[in-house]
């Protein structure tokens, strides 16, 4: 009977220390799901920088962008910059960097992806005060910055005043850009033949406002 009772004792023993260890495992879980999760990826792209947002530089629109022919086209400035290979005014003799940025529009049927930059134009820019005077004209060329490919030039120096803006843009085939035309590969548009104009008017230029 005393044996019995060991047993039986035993047992009962075992049982609690099997409870007890499965309630410590219980609690020592619960603890870990409630600890808060650091979520770095978060974290980390919350303070990311967007694209160009740390490229030192603010541009400043000529006014809304121009959807013309197969065309959006862009227009912005911001201070003077130096290019490889040296070409036009330089940035200290400059009044700022005048860009055309232009890209495909959705329905192009040219075969450019709607937003692609659209390469081999050529851009002549016009700036004429209100009276209807040239104040300044030239060419754009095709260049590289930070944020990607445009047209642009270092504009000489300028008065404060306000300006009509005139973007002029060449056909890509000027430049001996070709299309296919075949069935198979072939696009269903066609290059536009005479020149596409961009406007942006009033233009308000002011030198004592900008921070270069």
């Amino acid at each position: 009977m005393k044996r019995s009772l060991f047993r039986v004792s035993a047992a009962l023993a075992t049982l609690a220390l099997a409870g007890t260890l499965a309630a410590c495992s219980n609690n020592s879980s619960g603890s870990t799901d409630t600890k808060p999760s650091t979520d770095s990826s978060a974290s980390s792209d919350s303070g990311a920088a967007a694209p160009g947002e740390d490229a030192g530089f603010e541009e400043q629109p000529l006014g809304d962008d121009v959807h013309v022919g197969p065309l959006v086209v862009g227009g912005v400035y911001f201070q003077p910059v130096d290019m490889e290979p040296a070409m036009g005014v330089s940035a200290a003799e400059a009044s700022m960097h005048m860009e055309a940025d232009i890209h495909a529009a959705a329905d192009n049927k040219l075969g450019y992806g709607a937003g692609d930059f659209v390469p081999a134009l050529t851009v002549n820019y016009t700036i004429k005060d209100k009276s209807g005077s040239t104040v300044q004209t030239g060419t754009f060329m095709p260049m590289n910055a930070s944020d990607g490919p445009h047209y642009g030039l270092n504009i000489p120096k300028l008065e404060a005043g306000t300006y009509d803006v005139t973007f002029s843009i060449e056909s890509p085939e000027k430049n001996g850009w070709l299309l296919h035309t075949d069935k198979a590969t072939g696009v269903e548009g066609r290059f536009w033949t005479e020149p596409l104009v961009a406007e942006f008017k009033d233009w308000q230029w002011d030198p004592t406002a900008v921070s270069w």
